[in-house]
């Protein structure tokens, strides 16, 4: 019997560390980074189940948000932003003044230029789809908020559109904004078919689809 699973993934806020590579380090969100996710998830259409990173910048909010709507919540762990080794945290000004050509090197290269001690995109990327197909089978049929990370999502936007995630094309060309929802739906019935609905929705751009209900964008 086919089934359909929705599922909107929400980039956390702006978090209280700015200007850096944040991976795995825990910083909490900014009082605007809170404003910027109530203003997005205010009425937003039926929601089953939250799933959210156990960073602090997805997890706060999510508690939160799970308490108000008493809805279910999951802290998953393959949900977490990927780790950037010994420049997770670091300024972006900083990491560029103390390793100019390694930095360029990652961010032209990522797959092959893995910071020191970090994780590897090949590991990073097979987590974030493990996590997928995991919501997937655990939430079949359902409707289901997930508080995660910018990387996350590109690499999940990647793998519904057969991009090569070892390019590195996702993490320069998707733009996945604080507080911003895509919408994904994924149709099985004999294999996986994912489409997406929508990227980087933000209730401040009339253009994108609209996703809430009762919503005159």
């Amino acid at each position: 019997m086919a089934t359909q699973t929705e599922i909107f993934l929400v980039r956390h806020g702006e978090p209280t560390l700015q200007s850096a590579l944040l991976g795995s380090t825990d910083s909490p969100l900014s009082e605007n980074g809170w404003q910027q996710l109530n203003d997005t998830l205010a009425g937003l259409s039926k929601i089953d189940h939250i799933v959210s990173s156990p960073l602090s910048r997805c997890a706060h909010f999510a508690q939160d948000y799970a308490e108000q709507a008493q809805l279910p919540l999951q802290i998953n762990q393959d949900w977490r932003e990927c780790h950037f080794g010994d420049w997770d945290g670091e300024r972006y000004k900083a990491l560029h003044q103390k390793y100019p050509l390694e930095v360029s090197a990652f961010f032209s290269d990522p797959a092959n230029n893995t910071p020191p001690n970090g994780e590897k995109l090949t590991d990073f990327s097979l987590r974030t789809k493990r996590a997928l197909l995991k919501l997937h089978q655990d939430f079949q049929g359902s409707s289901v908020l997930v508080l995660t990370h910018a990387g996350v999502i590109r690499n999940i936007v990647a793998w519904c559109l057969q991009i090569d995630y070892l390019s590195g094309f996702q993490f320069r060309r998707f733009a996945i904004d604080y507080a911003s929802v895509t919408h994904l739906s994924i149709y099985q019935e004999d294999k996986l078919y994912p489409q997406l609905m929508t990227v980087n929705w933000k209730r401040s751009n009339p253009q994108s689809n609209a996703l809430l209900s009762g919503s005159e964008e």
